[in-house]
């Protein structure tokens, strides 16, 4: 299997949802060709929502259902659903920043 290319770099930004994995500010290295919910279980992913903009999140499968879950307790899981209409756009590769 080839390794996964890196097709995009991210500044993280605003929301502290995955903190202490991901700080503020952070580099993300993503991968745009992986959005398959079925091949992304347990990884951290960049989701989107038209009203909402994007957002970074650890992608969890649970029976038939798949939920965004931040790694801060702080904040709250989304349901991904047909009335919630987030897509997934990409699979984190990596990350780097700053020590806090």
């Amino acid at each position: 299997m080839p390794e996964p290319i890196c097709d995009n770099l991210l500044a993280g930004a605003g929301k502290k949802s995955m903190m202490p994995l991901i700080h503020d500010g952070y580099i993300l290295a993503v991968d745009s060709s992986q959005t398959n919910p079925a091949k992304l279980n347990g990884k951290v992913v960049i989701a989107w929502h038209r009203d909402m903009g994007l957002t970074v999140s650890r992608l969890q499968h649970y029976d038939h259902t798949d939920v965004l879950q931040p790694e801060s307790r702080e904040y709250e899981s989304i349901v991904l659903d047909s009335k919630h209409e987030w897509k997934i756009m990409a699979k984190v590769l990596w990350w780097i920043g700053s020590a806090p």
